[in-house]
């Protein structure tokens, strides 16, 4: 037998009464003659039944290793031929609990059984899925495609159910078994082109036990005035349990649609072709926000089964939003991105879908809130092709209209300053976070599995207080004055903050249950004013304040001045013991300084104008100090040079000539004002005992080697100080202006 021969042209020859005959390795003859066990849902209770339960797994565990221990021949043979392991896999996806379905009641060692059978369900139709194994053992593409779809080893309910059960932990692999099955059997496209009209059905039937008609073609049928809505609908009224059947289903139907678009995008094309977009929009609009007011006024004996619906119906609408964006996304996003040559027709097309949805507020809201709109519109007003403008401002300001009315706030994105009440990017109002993530962003499971908020349907606020409040309550008094503000607060809160809703609800005697027995003359409650809130300093809220924060730093807060440690009086000679010991704790290097009494300060020296150049340069005689200096006409305005009548030869000395100033000078020899700006830094220098300096020249140091150092902190308070510590206090308080003359004088002087 050549094994590089396809499975399904392999034959074996037979003797049959004497005659020899070719027989297929697919004949039904070769069939193991075992009954599969079908699967059941979980039992309810603990008892017998749940033991009898355990055995079923434990037989279907057994049977499915046995099936995928076969050989390639033997394993198709019976996957064809045998009836009862169609049914065991058709059953376990149909009752199998979902992964958002947690089985609480079940023990850790059924469990673990359970868990085994799930990955079995899913090795046996993964390996159904695959027509090549190796290069030994393969099926033709095309007949492979005709036995999967003849025998109904897959369908479209069995895909969307596989999606679901192991769309989350094995999405890699289901994707490539679905886009197998879709691609050597194309008549299953033909299959899912039928099933949407269906799903669509569904639709109009849901909203049909909802008391709500849709005609054929998706549009709200009129309703008469003396049918309009009242106590008595059928979503109050209906039992517990038919009402629940609604919420499930629909949550289930959303999810199963979502898990599909995620595994094999290329159905979104389908999905669009039959409408699907406008559809649901209808649908979503005018159901959800019926089944939602429901839950609000439906009476349950226990507040976890409400929490329960609410959370699926939270499901619901988060996974519709989902299916929604995916075919979006697939039919419409990523061509443009990709600059595909179709992109005229995906921009037409993206702009005729939500130009057909613009009636449908609430449901552009929940979106919008979910998948921001302007995120696609900024992608498809920066393509290369050419954009209406006007149609597409006209759905940007349709969309922000929709979310003004009715949408949701989410957590911002980016700066608190940025966005507004129109905008889902952000608001200052306290903020709700959304079910959905931005654009580009999947879902995760913890969207499910987190504790949402009272879902409200599309009519749903975050609080409000202050002044918007106030506003809110004096427009519904305007209207209503016989209702006192307290009362309409707490319509306001128990009804999202939406002034229709409350205003409808009051008029139409359909308030919800816990506000029928209130007083509706209620005024609003005044906090009680104290002491406290009536106290206003300027030290309110700071680190020290008892009155509003309990937990005071008490490290920082001491009685009077702070005591300081580690203090040494460098003046004082130290001895051997402090000098190791300071060297050890904080590395100081101590030296003895020598000084001499010169450089010690002079309390009766008055050097108040050292830096005043009076007299420095001229003769010591006190008439030339006060002799008037004649007057004479500069040179540049005509005035002549006098001649003193004194030739001095060429023979006279420098010095002598350096001596006598030049009459009628208009301006200073510049050589001659440095010269004397040296002697007079150098002239103060030694009079300061070395401490001033020159730009330019090297500041002299003391002859020990080490700046002089004045003591000015003394001992702490209290313990009085020296007379050293006074005196160079004094000192520090009489010179610390010095500086600032010496260099305006500089200044003046240059």
């Amino acid at each position: 037998m050549d094994f590089n021969i396809p499975l399904d042209k392999q034959n074996v020859i037979v003797e049959n009464k004497g005659r020899k005959e070719n027989v297929s390795l697919l004949d039904p003859r070769w069939k193991e003659d075992l009954k599969f066990v079908s699967y059941q849902a979980p039992p309810v209770n603990n008892g017998a039944t749940m033991e009898e339960w355990k055995d079923r797994l434990n037989f279907i565990s057994e049977d499915l290793h046995w099936l995928l221990q076969q050989p390639h021949d033997k394993f198709w043979c019976q996957v064809i031929h045998d009836s009862t392991l169609q049914n065991l896999l058709d059953t376990y996806l149909r009752f199998s609990p979902r992964s958002y379905d947690v089985i609480y009641h079940l023990t850790d060692d059924i469990q673990s059984i359970h868990n085994e059978v799930h990955r079995l369900v899913f090795m046996t139709c993964l390996r159904m899925a695959t027509f090549k194994e190796s290069q030994e053992h393969h099926i033709t593409p095309s007949v492979f495609g005709e036995i999967v779809y003849e025998n109904f080893l897959f369908d479209i309910p069995k895909i969307f159910d596989l999606c679901v059960l192991y769309g989350e932990g094995n999405g890699p692999l289901l994707t490539k078994m679905v886009d197998n099955i879709f691609t050597q059997q194309p008549k299953y496209n033909d299959d899912l082109r039928c099933a949407i009209p269906t799903v669509i059905q569904v639709f109009h039937d849901i909203a049909e036990k909802c008391g709500i008609s849709i005609d054929k073609h998706g549009s709200l049928s009129p309703q008469k005035l003396s049918s309009s809505r009242t106590d008595n609908t059928p979503l109050v009224t209906m039992l517990i349990s038919d009402f629940q059947d609604i919420v499930l289903y629909l949550a289930d139907i959303a999810l199963t649609l979502a898990n599909f678009l995620e595994i094999h995008p290329q159905s979104c094309e389908l999905f669009l072709e039959e409408h699907f977009i406008p559809r649901l929009a209808e649908f979503y609009d005018v159901v959800f926000p019926e089944i939602s007011q429901a839950l609000k006024m439906r009476m349950f004996e226990n507040k976890d089964h409400q929490k329960l619906l609410k959370r699926k119906l939270k499901q619901a609408s988060v996974s519709f939003m989902k299916v929604v964006n995916a075919i979006v996304t697939h039919c419409f996003i990523q061509p443009v991105l990709d600059q595909s040559a179709k992109n005229t027709d995906c921009i037409e097309g993206f702009i005729e879908t939500f130009s057909s949805l613009l009636g449908d507020r609430r449901f552009l809201a929940d979106f919008d809130g979910s998948y921001q709109v302007q995120v696609y519109l900024d992608i498809i007003t920066q393509s290369t092709c050419d954009v209406d403008e006007t149609r597409i401002q006209y759905i940007q300001e349709a969309v922000h209209s929709a979310f003004a009315t009715y949408g949701k706030r989410r957590k911002p994105t980016g700066g608190m300053n940025r966005g507004g009440r129109t905008s889902p990017d952000g608001s200052p109002e306290p903020l709700v976070a959304a079910g959905g993530a931005p654009a580009g962003n999947q879902n995760t499971k913890d969207d499910y599995a987190a504790s949402y908020s009272e879902y409200e349907g599309a009519c749903s606020e975050p609080r409000k207080t202050g002044i918007e409040l106030d506003s809110l309550i004096s427009s519904v008094k305007d209207l209503l004055p016989d209702l006192g503000e307290g009362f309409i607060e707490l319509c306001f809160e128990e009804m999202g903050y939406s002034m229709e809703t409350v205003i409808n609800a009051v008029l139409e005697e359909r308030l919800p249950p816990s506000l029928i027995e209130i007083d509706r003359t209620l005024p609003k409650s005044k906090p009680e004013e104290t002491v406290l809130t009536k106290r206003h300093n300027v030290f309110d809220d700071d680190e020290f304040d008892v009155f509003r924060k309990d937990d005071i730093d008490t490290s920082k807060i001491h009685k009077g001045k702070s005591s300081k440690s580690d203090k040494v009086d460098l003046d004082i000679k130290p001895s051997e013991d402090m000098k190791n010991q300071l060297n050890e704790m904080y590395g100081y290097q101590i030296e003895e300084v020598n000084r001499d009494e010169n450089d010690m300060y002079d309390d009766e020296y008055d050097d108040t104008y050292d830096t005043n150049n009076v007299g420095a340069f001229d003769a010591d005689s006190a008439d030339e100090l006060t002799a008037r200096r004649p007057f004479t006409t500069p040179r540049i305005l005509g005035g002549k040079r006098e001649d003193d009548g004194n030739n001095n030869s060429e023979s006279d000395s420098e010095e002598s000539d350096s001596d006598k100033p030049i009459r009628d000078e208009f301006c200073q020899n510049p050589a001659l004002l440095r010269q004397r700006a040296e002697e007079r830094a150098r002239w103060q220098a030694q009079r300061r005992g070395g401490r001033g300096h020159h730009r330019g020249q090297n500041r002299p140091s003391n002859p020990d080697g080490a700046e002089r150092k004045r003591d000015v902190v003394g001992k702490p308070k209290g313990q009085g100080q020296d007379a050293k510590v006074s005196q160079n206090r004094r000192w520090k308080e009489q010179h610390k202006g010095g500086n600032r003359r010496q260099q305006a004088d500089r200044k003046r002087m240059a």
